[in-house]
């Protein structure tokens, strides 16, 4: 593995929220902990890995791809304290496959379990919202993704206005998912 990851085709944003400043957002590639990611990948509440993904492979899923860290402080922070792997702990993730402009695929997304209900999941997905809306985005064709639940489709359509538009069996996961897809600036 490189020592230095490769560039994203976005420049890396970060946010945060006045309320709780306990936790940020951030597609700052140098902030990924691939360790925690697998970890969490390796976990029962996330029912679409099967098994272990070897390192080497998910360093290049991640760094090949636009991720926004859902991260934890540390350490007590001022406003001049940078993030970094030292003083954040990655608690949640959204992995997206783009070019940056037209596409984009809306992979591995979680928050774990013990930082559910604070409110972090919608805001993981507000951020993404923000960055593949029209203003930053004018050229985006498609938004996709895949869920199991009635409560996620709804969360993600709600949020990021993408509809059904197909099923799939996977009996290997014991449920059936759904393809979500939302086309920017079309109307059906």
């Amino acid at each position: 593995m490189s020592s230095t990851p490769p560039t994203s085709v976005l420049p890396p944003k970060t946010w945060t929220r006045d309320t709780n400043r306990e936790f940020f957002i951030s597609t700052d590639p140098k902030l990924l902990s691939v360790k925690a990611v697998n970890a969490a990948l390796n976990r029962d509440f996330i029912y679409w890995v099967n098994e272990p993904i070897p390192e080497k492979v998910l360093w290049q899923m991640l760094y090949g791809s636009l991720c926004f860290g859902v991260y934890r402080w540390t350490q007590p922070v001022n406003d001049a304290t940078t993030p970094s792997p030292e003083n954040t702990e990655q608690i949640g993730l959204s992995h997206t496959i783009t070019d940056g402009c037209t596409f984009a695929y809306l992979s591995d997304t979680y928050v774990l379990p013990e930082y559910q209900g604070q409110g972090l999941g919608k805001w993981l997905i507000g951020c993404v919202a923000e960055t593949f809306s029209k203003e930053n985005m004018p050229y985006l064709r498609r938004i996709m993704l895949m869920t199991d639940d009635e409560r996620t489709q709804a969360f993600y359509a709600n949020i990021l206005g993408v509809k059904v538009i197909g099923h799939e069996e996977r009996k290997d996961m014991g449920r059936d998912l759904v393809f979500m897809c939302a086309r920017p600036g079309v109307s059906d």
